[in-house]
């Protein structure tokens, strides 16, 4: 089974003054290489979906790539909608998708997706659940849905909850909530402890 990874790295991180989030220090590394460090272990392949800097990203993978135009500056969905059309991805049997701004996550996360889908075989979306709230953008799909994020996208709605909606999508549930915390801010991080 071939497990892939799509690290989502194209926002415009306004809360971040604009920097490039993923390229933002953190004890020492950018988010995305905290990221990468945490989930590369578990799977077999990582592409990182950058709308800048993608020099810089493909020093971290030879798979960058940017928002297609029709969909630039309109969010995640925008990264999904072009993965639709990704020949290498569409390989995986599952795709990870995860933000670049979640430094801490879990080292078993593949393998609690991986058990969910076991126990649930028709199920092709699963999304993190902690005690305290729905993280989204941190999912397991398989590859061949996300052709339905294009017609979702140009209908006009832009979440990734309602996209997940529609996939019928089930939450997995994991424990510790500071696994997914994602920073958004200098402050964010000021505060966090590694």
């Amino acid at each position: 089974m071939s497990i892939y990874a799509l690290v989502l790295a194209g926002g415009q991180s306004k809360r971040m003054g604009g920097e490039d989030k993923g390229l933002v220090e953190w004890h020492g590394k950018a988010l995305v290489d905290h990221v990468i460090e945490r989930i590369r272990p578990q799977l077999d392949y990582i592409a990182i979906s950058a709308n800048r800097n993608l020099e810089r990203y493909s020093e971290r993978s030879p798979h960058v790539f940017s928002d297609a135009r029709q969909w630039q500056h309109l969010g995640p969905l925008a990264a999904l909608c072009t993965a639709a059309n990704d020949l290498q991805l569409a390989k995986a049997d599952w795709l990870l998708i995860v933000s670049c701004d979640i430094p801490k996550l879990p080292r078993n996360l593949v393998a609690c997706f991986l058990e969910a889908a076991r126990r649930s075989p028709l199920c092709n979306a699963f999304y993190v659940q902690t005690p305290e709230q729905q993280h989204y953008s941190v999912m397991f799909i398989r590859p061949q849905i996300l052709q339905s994020a294009v017609p979702y996208l140009y209908a006009g709605m832009r979440t990734i909850r309602g996209w997940l909606q529609q996939q019928r999508a089930r939450a997995v549930a994991f424990d510790a909530d500071a696994d997914f915390d994602n920073y958004n801010t200098p402050q964010d991080l000021e505060k966090a402890l590694p």
